[in-house]
């Protein structure tokens, strides 16, 4: 027994694969006929063409109806992008750029009805069979814009005619009849009206002025498109603002309504000075003619994507994506985004070296208060002519005016493409961002995805068939498959640099013939680098060592191994406190030691011993500078007396820049009573600098009476009292009595000092004896340690 929602999805599935059958309303009219058995599919193919029937149209909507086509609504309008064409299709899809369509599961039998449609370009075609199970082609010049009225919708189009810029030949050369241009008054889909500043050609003398149509916004709003190609002269005298405030407030209330406007050269008399219109670009009106010559296609977007490819499949290119234009002006210097610009000149000037010669804008202008407009209005300008004096004496009459080749040149055939590309509503497919770089990426190690969003601006389902990298740039997902109309999928990216340096690669996406390419960028890096690409030591003492560090950086996306670092010169390397592996985006020191052996320059490398590309570019350059010095004595011997001294001077002398303080010492080995002192005790010798050593000695000698008047016995004591005696009898005694007492006081203190006391002279204890003996000076900066040393030879007195 089933459950209540088992049931349920049951009767979902009747409902939804069945329930159309069951009410008896399985299918509505050519809905019925889409059958094929085993299977199969039933397919219809072929190739949408201008008027013309020569050159293929893209971006046309092709489809099937299930009911009555409805008639366009007469005036400008505001259609929404990506809306239901009329007529309930059963289904559709788009041209691709050569204009080519296939529609699967038509339906089977006789008289199917197929639409095709830009913008308000639309023919109703009728297929006369459709054979089931199988592709059916059909015939050349089948699916062709209609070239006038009787075959189907032409835009009604209005022409202020300009004498130097012929446009409406252009719309003969399309396929456009000559009976749909006549007067407004005329029943033609392409109405003229002559310009006001340099008038072109007319339809006969009825032909109102310019003012008629862009005073009366009713007028104006009548029409489709608005055709401004240029005058000859400034617009109205537009460099002295003469154009009428209405008048411009009509333009931009007709764009903003939907309308679509081509325009050139002078034509710029209906923006620079118009808000919001003036905004656009970067307006400097009124510079020189350039010269002929190449320009690019912008390709940067979508549809200049396809307009490059069109032009060379038409003839209109040689060289892919560029176009050889004529008659060339310059009034701008550069489009402000969102206007895009769609052709640049390969040449020139100075401070505009690829000024733009197309660029088209969407209206209504985005505005801070209506970020998001319904943006179905277009306007296209040109820094050409399309067309120049065709006749050296051209007719102002139409058609004789038009006397030119019947060939199309390639600037006529661009104007070609962007009359359906300006009228279109947008069905062209997109992809976003058309162009990304994936920065630098470690080989061997995939970058971090990037996601492309491919959108099906179509009414009808789209099937995208291939999504693909080349190069180094893979698509790794993918969500792309039948895609909705209005919808939109993904596709991611990823990067895996195989080689060093900047690659570049390409995303195709082809849905259904239509292919898009995003432009990819990267570049290939070692999964390391290094802090530097140097290391100097500076000066060093001979036999020190110094360190210094690099700073190894993991910058793959995973962990590496520690590369094996080596070293040549008087360097050593290690990589001790990096452990085996370092993690991404981690760091760690390459510790590189110094140790100079000899004096001088000493330079090194260090770098890895591997073929990795993965550690390429690991190495620095090393240098340093081994530093010494010398310390020599002059003279380095001498002879001196005991008691006497003598010198002699250091000289020091510095190696290689050798610039460090020094601190000096001497000594005597063994030589008592003598002694050595510096004239300085530091000296920094960065150059050659010298220090006085001084050396004393000591004499042995003889202390005369050294007994004295202990030593002597007493008679000290004899010349005491006979001096003690002389004082008294100073008076009394007489004169021979009193010298004779001086003289035995003298003889008394004379023995005792002289040692006529009966014992030996006393030596110092401490004196320099003879020999030879050596002095030594030591210099030191505290780890280089030099002396010399100097021979003292001493001589007894």
């Amino acid at each position: 027994m089933r459950s209540p929602l088992g049931l349920l999805v049951v009767l979902l599935v009747v409902l939804l694969g069945f329930g159309g059958a069951a009410a008896g309303q399985a299918c509505v009219g050519t809905a019925c006929q889409v059958t094929c058995s085993n299977n199969g599919t039933t397919s219809v193919s072929g190739t949408v063409y201008a008027p013309n029937g020569t050159d293929p149209l893209p971006n046309v909507t092709v489809y099937i109806p299930t009911t009555t086509v409805a008639a366009f609504t007469p005036g400008v309008s505001c259609p929404v992008v990506g809306a239901a064409p009329s007529g309930s299709p059963l289904l559709g899809t788009e041209t691709d750029v050569n204009g080519n369509f296939t529609l699967v599961n038509v339906p089977v039998g006789s008289n199917i009805p197929l639409v095709i449609v830009s913008g308000r370009w639309r023919r109703q075609l009728v297929i006369p069979s459709v054979t089931a199970c199988t592709t059916n082609l059909m015939p050349a010049n089948f699916a062709v814009m209609p070239s006038d009225q009787t075959q189907g919708d032409i835009p009604k189009i209005a022409i202020a005619t300009g004498s130097v810029d012929q446009v409406e030949c252009v719309l003969r050369k399309v396929g456009i009849k000559d009976s749909e241009f006549t007067d407004p008054s005329g029943s033609g889909r392409i109405n003229f009206y002559t310009g006001t500043s340099g008038a072109g050609a007319e339809i006969d003398a009825a032909t109102p002025s310019q003012a008629l149509l862009m005073e009366n916004a009713a007028t104006l709003n009548s029409y489709d498109v608005l055709m401004l190609p240029c005058q000859g002269t400034p617009v109205g005298g537009v460099l002295t603002g003469a154009l009428g405030a209405q008048e411009l407030a009509n333009f931009v209330n007709f764009a903003n309504a939907g309308g679509r406007v081509y325009s050139s050269h002078y034509s710029y008399a209906w923006m620079f000075q118009n808000p919001p219109f003036n905004t656009v670009v970067n307006w400097n009106v009124g510079q020189n003619t350039l010269p002929n010559g190449p320009a690019t296609v912008n390709t940067g977007f979508t549809g200049g994507q396809t307009l490059a490819t069109w032009l060379q499949d038409v003839g209109a290119s040689t060289t892919p994506g560029q176009i050889q234009i004529q008659t060339l002006k310059h009034d701008l210097n550069g489009v402000v985004a969102p206007t895009q610009s769609w052709l640049n000149l390969d040449s020139g000037t100075a401070t505009d070296p690829n000024p733009v010669m197309q660029f088209v804008f969407d209206t209504p202008i985005a505005t801070t208060a209506n970020p998001n407009p319904n943006q179905c209005g277009r306007v296209l300008f040109n820094e050409y002519h399309v067309e120049n004096l065709i006749s050296s004496s051209p007719s102002n009459s139409f058609p004789t005016e038009c006397t030119g080749s019947a060939a199309m040149t390639p600037q006529e055939k661009l104007l070609e493409y962007m009359l359906f590309e300006l009228t279109d509503e947008g069905g062209q497919p997109s992809l976003a961002p058309l162009s990304a770089n994936f920065g630098s990426v470690a080989v061997t190690f995939p970058s971090a995805p990037q996601t492309f969003t491919w959108t099906n601006n179509s009414s009808f389902a789209s099937q995208v068939t291939s999504a693909t990298g080349s190069g180094d740039f893979a698509v790794t997902s993918n969500n792309c498959g039948t895609v909705a109309g209005g919808a939109s999928c993904q596709i991611t990216v990823v990067y895996t640099p195989t080689v060093l340096g900047a690659e570049t690669g390409t995303l195709t996406v082809v849905a259904q013939g239509n292919t898009i390419t995003a432009s990819l960028t990267g570049t290939g890096t070692p999964g390391y680098t290094l802090s530097g690409t140097s290391l100097n030591f500076g000066n060093l003492d001979v036999g020190a060592t110094a360190k210094q560090s690099l700073t190894l950086t993991n910058v793959a996306s995973g962990a590496l191994p520690i590369p094996a670092f080596v070293t040549t010169g008087s360097y050593s390397v290690s990589t001790a406190a990096c452990g085996s592996t370092i993690a991404a985006g981690a760091t760690c020191p390459v510790q590189v030691t110094f140790l100079p052996t000899v004096t001088g320059p000493l330079n090194g490398t260090v770098g890895v011993n591997s073929t990795s590309l993965l550690y390429n570019g690991l190495s620095a350059t090393l240098s340093g500078n081994g530093v010494d010095f010398t310390i020599t004595l002059s003279p380095t011997s001498g002879s001196v007396v005991a008691g006497d001294g003598t010198s002699t001077t250091a000289t020091l002398t510095p190696l290689a820049g050798f610039a460090a303080p020094l601190t000096l010492q001497c000594s005597v080995a063994g030589a008592a009573a003598s002694s050595c002192g510096l004239s300085t005790a530091t000296v920094t010798p960065t150059t050659v600098t010298t220090a006085t050593i001084n050396m004393t000695t000591t004499s042995q000698y003889t202390v005369v009476g050294f007994g004295g008047f202990g030593g002597r016995g007493y008679l000290w004591l004899v010349g005491l009292g006979s001096g003690w005696l002389l004082w008294r009898r100073r008076r009394s005694a007489g004169a021979m009595f009193r010298s004779g007492l001086a003289v035995v006081v003298l003889a008394a203190i004379g023995l005792s000092l002289t040692g006529c006391s009966g014992k030996l002279p006393t030596q110092n204890a401490a004196y320099t004896g003879p020999g030879s003996y050596v002095v030594k000076v030591t210099a030191t900066d505290g780890f280089l340690v030099h002396s010399a040393t100097y021979t003292l030879t001493v001589t007894a007195k």
